[in-house]
């Protein structure tokens, strides 16, 4: 869990939170109003809230824009009970709530790469769950072996020792995920250039 959430009031612009959000380089902002979470502002919220329907984000609100009402869990609450919550809601952002107050925020990533999450994940299905919540579980999780992909990054004393090469939280089919998101990555962007060069050749042709 993190303990140190950045938040932001609900009067806030959308260039303010998205300001925020590129300076802590962070996907999402709880929103907190005298003290109490009230919702939570996602990357996602922003896409399909401003970006999507060409809104203007200097005026737009924070409280207009925030997904609500906050889904929240407990300082108590065991990793199993919280993942069974993100999968249920479809969420990747969970705040931790103590007597009305923030006081951390759980995330997605952070549940699959708890070893305690496995029991959880091999009684369940994750049909009716959004892909991007599946597509984050197949990076950390086997269901074919029912047990937790282990990382390949070892560390020695604080010292990243480099890939050990072997099936891990990272590995996608039978291939590290980062390498292939890599390729994949450069390929759409080769592919836009493409179409770019071609739409403009085009232009000039036919003025």
């Amino acid at each position: 869990m993190v303990e140190k959430v950045v938040t932001i009031a609900p009067s806030t612009t959308a260039m303010k939170a998205a300001e925020l959000m590129n300076m802590h380089e962070i996907g999402c902002l709880v929103v907190v109003d005298h003290e109490k979470p009230v919702g939570i502002l996602t990357e996602r919220d922003m896409l399909k809230r401003i970006v999507c329907r060409s809104r203007p984000s200097k005026t737009m609100r924070v409280v207009d824009l925030m997904s609500k009402p906050l889904i929240t869990g407990s300082p108590d609450m065991r990793a199993g009970d919280a993942a069974k919550l993100v999968f249920e809601r479809n969420i990747k952002k969970l705040p931790v709530v103590e007597n009305g107050r923030l006081v951390g925020l759980v995330t997605l990533t952070d549940l699959l790469r708890s070893p305690r999450v496995v029991d959880f994940l091999n009684t369940i299905s994750l049909e009716g769950t959004s892909n991007r919540i599946k597509k984050a579980t197949s990076l950390y999780y086997d269901p074919m072996q029912q047990h937790r992909r282990t990382c390949p990054l070892t560390m020695k004393e604080g010292i990243l020792m480099g890939c050990s090469n072997i099936k891990c939280m990272w590995w996608a089919d039978d291939e590290c995920a980062v390498t292939k998101l890599a390729r994949q990555n450069s390929m759409e962007e080769s592919l836009e250039t493409s179409v770019t060069q071609e739409n403009t050749c085009e232009n000039v042709s036919n003025p």
